[in-house]
């Protein structure tokens, strides 16, 4: 199962990076900073949770990974990691799940280091580093 992203998405939409920065800028300045490295761990082990329920053929822990990972990466402006995420979630609610559908789980291992990478540049940036 091949899922086709349009190239002009991108990896990080500084919109969204923006607009929240704006909300904590004046409360507390370091909570921005706070919830990025949280979501940098945070999606990480969620990665690895799917896969692992991909595995074990866990279909609702896989689905509940994928809305959650869909979620907060759409807050933090992961555009494209949003988009696998929600294929991924859809195809966990399939009767049969194979394995062409771990390519779906690839496609969002790999949207998630590109979104790491472009979310440290963020973090770097809204920094001043």
């Amino acid at each position: 199962m091949q899922l086709f992203l349009d190239p002009d998405t991108p990896v990080i939409d500084r919109t969204a990076l923006d607009v929240i920065a704006e909300v904590f800028s004046s409360s507390d300045p370091d909570a921005l900073l706070d919830l990025l490295e949280t979501f940098l761990t945070e999606s990480a082990k969620q990665i690895e949770e799917m896969h692992s329920a991909f595995l074990t053929g866990d279909w609702a822990t896989l689905h509940r990974m994928a809305h959650s990972l869909k979620s907060s990466s759409a807050t933090f402006g992961a555009t494209r990691l949003a988009q696998v995420s929600a294929a991924l979630e859809l195809a966990a609610k399939e009767p049969v799940f194979d394995e062409r559908h771990l390519d779906l789980i690839g496609q969002v291992r790999h949207e998630h280091l590109m979104a790491c990478e472009g979310l440290r540049l963020e973090l770097a940036r809204l920094t001043g580093a």
